[in-house]
């Protein structure tokens, strides 16, 4: 049996997850336990899905709390040497995780492990990035930095090689040892959604622990399982990306850099939506949600 316990952050994905979790089952070594977070999907269906898979163990929250919310929840109750925090919108293949750990137990300077990730037209969907810092905060300066400055930190680069270290990995597929995850005292629940793996990446860099992005194993990542699946939900999820990139300039940054951080992505974000506003209602929605947190944080 794998010394391993995989948390699952459920929110109405549960066509996606049914897959996810069966997938899991499917694996050469059995599993010592998966944990489903259900934040409060609140629509009927959980009954069936714990008769369905009742060898899950299902945590039903009150709230949605958000991903680092569940993510904590259910890390809780974990018991064994190795935690695996995984998106529902997953799959993974038969013969991965006991290949996987095999070899991170041989790797111990490894701390926070991804693997390769693919969507279902078997595209590689680079679960990875930089830090954000005052000068790259906005995504094309990312992108110039990457392949013009940390020419290691590219796309060519980082797939070139069995072994890849970017600066932060994707909270889709985290793998961790439950000492490296008490080390980071947790997810931050003050990300809702989104910034909260670049976070713990972060916090993990400060105290010397390794992320790697290990492209011998991979799994297949189908986006947008949750976020995508109304209107009403898009509108909150997207707004929610800029939100947390706030957030996060506040927890990270400092003086003058922190202003102009948050100058950048308000003033850039605030032009190109207003422009789109006028073409598009989710547009229009992301640009109201916005206004009244930015109107909300500056009172």
């Amino acid at each position: 049996m794998l010394d391993l316990t995989v948390v699952i952050v459920n929110y109405r994905c549960w066509d996606m997850l049914s897959k996810c979790l069966k997938s899991l089952d499917e694996q050469t070594v059995p599993i010592k336990k998966v944990i489903v977070s259900d934040n409060f999907s609140n629509d009927g269906r959980i009954s069936d899905f714990k008769e369905q898979f009742a060898w899950v163990d299902w945590v039903e929250e009150k709230i949605n709390g958000g991903f680092s919310y569940g993510c904590n929840a259910g890390a809780r109750l974990a018991d064994s040497k190795w935690l695996l925090f995984l998106n529902p919108d997953t799959e993974i293949p038969s013969d991965c995780l006991e290949g996987l750990l095999t070899y991170c137990d041989k790797n111990p300077n490894y701390n926070l492990i991804s693997i390769k990730q693919i969507n279902s037209n078997g595209e590689n969907c680079f679960p990875y990035g930089v830090f954000p810092n005052a000068l790259n905060v906005l995504g094309p300066l990312r992108s110039l930095e990457r392949n013009i400055i940390r020419r290691t930190q590219s796309k060519k680069a980082m797939n070139s090689n069995s072994v890849g270290s970017p600066d932060w990995i994707s909270g889709a597929f985290v793998l961790i040892r439950q000492s490296d995850f008490k080390k980071l005292t947790s997810w931050d629940e003050f990300f809702w959604m989104y910034y909260e793996d670049i976070d713990l990446s972060k916090r993990a860099s400060e105290l010397g622990m390794k992320r790697v992005l290990l492209n011998d194993w991979h799994c297949v990542h189908n986006h947008g399982g949750a976020s995508r699946k109304t209107i009403d939900i898009t509108i909150l999820t997207k707004a929610e990306v800029i939100i947390s990139s706030h957030k996060y300039i506040q927890k990270h940054f400092k003086g003058i850099s922190r202003l102009l951080a948050h100058t950048l992505v308000f003033g850039s974000t605030f032009i190109e939506l207003s422009i789109l506003s006028v073409f598009s209602k989710i547009k229009r929605g992301i640009l109201k949600k916005l206004l009244s947190y930015w109107f909300r944080v500056k009172a």
